[in-house]
Formats: C-alpha cells, structure tokens, sequence
C-alpha cells in the first residue's frame, strides 16, 4: 500500500514538473533547408538521348548481352566493397539508436551482499566481560538492492538536434552504400566490355595474320619463279611477324579482364575463365538513352544525395553544439531495499529512497563552448561548399558523357565505312600486283592500313559503349534495385 502511494506520488510530481518545464521548450539552432542550387533545363548535347525518365534502372539489361547482366548480377551479390558497405550502413543505423536513446529515460539497478566481522579484542569491546562478549553477535549480514533512474528533459533540443544529426549520417551512409554499387556495377560493365574489346582486336589480328599469310605464299611463288626480289619476301614476312606479335599482348589482357571481373564478383581469379575466355561479341547500346532532366540529378546520383545529408547533419549540429549554452533539467530518483536479514529485505520500513530535479548550467567554459559553435558552423558551410560542388562536378561529368557519347558514334560510323573501303582496296591491290600492275609496296601498305583501320574501328566501338557505362553512372542509375 505504501509502495502505490510512494509511485502515485512520484508520478505526479514528476507529469507536473514536466509540463511546467516543457512549456516554455523550444530546439535552438537552425533548421535546415535544401540549397538552391542552379540547373539548366535541358542537357546541351543530347546526340542519341532523350530527356525520359528510364523505365528500368538495369540499364545494363538495355546492352542485350546476357553474359554481362550474370557478372553485374554476381557482382551486386557477392562483391566484398558492397558488403563493406552495407557493413557501414548497419554501423550507423546503430548509432542513431545510440543517439536516440539519450531522449528516454535510462534506468539502472544494483545488488550488493556484505558479511562483516567485528574483532573482540579492539577498541571498547575489548574492556567488556566475557560474560557481556558471549551476548554480542559480532558477525553481521547485509543485504541492498538498488534502482536508480536519471532523466534529462530536452529542454532546448540539444539531445533532438543530436538524433537529427544521427539520422542524416545515417541516411549518408545508404547513400554511399548506393554509390558504391553503382561504382562496382560500372566497373564490371567496363571491364566486360574492355575484354570483348579486346577479343575483338584479337580477331581482328588474327584474321589479318591469315590474309598476310596468303601474301606471304604469294610471294614465295613469284619470288622462286624469280619475277620478285628476295626484298618483297622480306617484308612480306616482316608485316606479318609484326601482326603475329600483337597477339600475345591482347591475349594477356583478356586474362587479365577475365580474373579482375571474377574478383569484382567476390570470386577467385580464375573462377571464370571457362565463361569469358570464349569469344563474344562487344555489346551493343540501344538506339536512345533516356537521360531525363538535368535537375532529376539531385534525387538520383547518391552522392549529391550524400553530400546534401552531410549538410543536414553539419546543420544539426550547430544546434546540438548552442545547446551547451542553456540550463540541463533533469529527474532522478533512487530505491534501496536494506536489511541485515535478507527475509526482510522487501519489508516497507527496509526501503530507502530518492527522488528529485536537478539543473546543471555551465558558467565559466573559457570560451569552449562558443568556440565549438564556431567550428561548426564552419563545418555545416564546408558541406554547403562540398554540395555545391558535387552538383556541379554531376552536371559536368553528364554534359561529357554525352558529348563523347555522341561523337564516338560518328566516329564509329565513319571508322566502319573506312575498313570496308579498305579491306576491298587490299583486294584491288592484291588483284594489280599478280597482274605486274602495282608493286608489292602497294599491296604492304594497303594490308597496313587495313589492319590500323579495323583496329581503330574495334577501340571505336570499345569506346562507344563504355562512354555509354559512364554516361549511366554519371546519371546516378543502378542503386535503386
């Protein structure tokens, strides 16, 4: 009964004084507001783009290349900076927990158990009669437990600006999270791409390798009919030592992609040399990229996103920092059952206890506290500064990525109709020579030029789609899966 009436009492006191504190409540510092930030209302050149919203954010899907959309897949899965980084969203989720929990009371509790031995032969008991020392019980129990409990009212929403800060780290750490998958879905697409290049270029040599062959019997046949010099020979052999050497090299460097996409998808090196050694076409982009609207950056690319929760976090804590200018309130209160006997531990007359406010106001700091002010306002204006500048950089590398994306076509188109024009000179130069028409340095340079324009034209269409990869990174697609 008493115990119900200690509690009701407690309680009111404690509803009462809270409603007298929280009346005048208010959270100093600012509150934040998004920058404005200045965007044009179209891309400048847009060759082959539409300002539409995609409707897959897989853009990898658009390549048409089933291999490649497996390795992105395994990549999103199981590589190791993606898992670090959900490692770090995880991280910071928790401590905005930690924050947060400042705002509720925190409660404790404790137990304590004491056996003592009084001497005998020390102080005045010593002088008593062993008849009177017989009667005297010098060993003694002690029993206690205790509850305490504390609780800072967050008077001036010191406490809350600290919990906003919390969440927009932790809202930062998601979007570095969606930064990183974008960055590792980007590099498996380039390294893919750059392997299919490069088997490319090694088709292309090796066919060139088997044209220059025929050449080679050619002259052999003319040259023991003795109609040529052993010079035309020579060469002739030259030319094609010289394609034969370019092999090995395009032969490492697909390896090379083969073990870099096998660890960007968490796997050994050489987990997939059966998959990729194969020979496979470059991916093909399609037609139209939609590529929306300068200002749909801001929702989409994570790190313009990160930079603008950097802010929201750098604002939150000038108020969490102007906080320390102002009074703390507090309750607190303690229980503490004590007895000799442990059976009348939880007896009404063995409680002790406590409760009461308690206001804490820093009066003489040397400046600290105004200095901590300054440094974080200095904090939430580099954000602002970094923001800027994120927005800008995403403008630009866009702006880039299109215009090289458009002119790497045109350059395609024009390389293509070179090598057709060039492979069909080599038949006509081929044809002249066995007629005795043109010399045999005609038909060398024509095999050469062949063999540069076609070599362009594969780094060409190399170049195409990964300006393609970028042109999707730089838009911020692919972390919205």
């Amino acid at each position: 009964m008493w115990m119900r009436k200690l509690l009701r009492g407690v309680a009111g006191g404690v509803c009462a004084l809270v409603t007298v504190l929280l009346i005048p409540g208010c959270t100093v510092g600012p509150n934040y507001s998004l920058p404005a930030v200045a965007t044009e209302n179209r891309w400048q050149d847009a060759k082959g783009a539409a300002a539409l919203q995609p409707e897959d954010v897989r853009w990898w899907r658009d390549l048409n290349d089933p291999q490649l959309v497996s390795c992105i897949e395994k990549g999103i899965s199981g590589n190791q900076n993606i898992k670090e980084a959900e490692a770090r969203v995880r991280e910071a989720r928790a401590l905005r927990g930690v924050a947060a929990a400042s705002l509720l009371p925190q409660v404790g509790s404790s137990a304590v158990y004491n056996k003592t031995r009084t001497s005998s032969t020390a102080g005045i008991i010593s002088e008593l009669p062993e008849n009177l020392k017989s009667e005297i019980n010098f060993e003694q129990d002690f029993y206690q437990v205790g509850f305490d409990a504390s609780w800072e009212i967050d008077i001036f929403g010191g406490r809350r600006r600290e919990v906003e800060a919390a969440s927009a780290r932790a809202q930062s750490s998601i979007e570095s999270y969606r930064d990183v998958m974008i960055s590792v879905i980007s590099e498996i697409a380039r390294n893919y791409v750059e392997l299919r290049g490069a088997q490319r270029q090694l088709g292309i040599a090796e066919k060139n390798i088997g044209i220059q062959e025929k050449t080679l019997s050619l002259v052999k046949i003319r040259w023991d009919a003795k109609l040529v010099s052993e010079l035309e020979v020579e060469q002739a052999q030259a030319q094609l030592e010289r394609t034969r050497g370019s092999v090995p090299s395009l032969q490492a460097s697909i390896r090379e992609g083969a073990y870099r996409l096998a660890v960007l998808t968490g796997q050994p090196p050489d987990s997939l040399l059966d998959e990729l050694l194969a020979t496979s076409p470059i991916p093909n982009p399609p037609d139209i990229v939609p590529v929306g609207l300068p200002s749909d950056l801001l929702l989409r690319r994570p790190d313009l996103r990160r930079a603008e929760n950097d802010l929201r976090a750098a604002v939150s804590d000038i108020g969490a920092s102007m906080a320390d200018l102002y009074p703390r309130f507090y309750l607190t209160g303690t229980a503490e059952p004590q007895s000799a006997k442990f059976t009348d531990l939880f007896r009404a007359n063995s409680f002790a206890w406590s409760f009461g406010p308690q206001i804490s106001w820093p009066v003489f700091q040397g400046g600290r506290i105004r200095s901590n002010i300054a440094a974080t306002e200095a904090r939430r204006d580099e954000a602002l500064a970094r923001y800027r500048q994120a927005v800008l950089t995403a403008l630009q590398e866009v702006e880039t990525s299109l215009a090289g994306y458009g002119q790497y076509q045109v350059e395609r188109e024009r390389l293509a109709l070179s090598a057709k024009s060039q492979s069909r000179a080599v038949e006509l130069a081929r044809q002249r020579y066995e007629r005795g028409i043109k010399d045999f340095l005609t038909v060398l340079d024509a095999e050469r030029q062949l063999s540069d324009v076609e070599n362009s034209l594969a780094m060409s269409e190399t170049r195409v789609v990964l300006n393609l990869i970028g042109l999707y990174k730089a838009l911020g697609g692919g972390w919205q899966l």
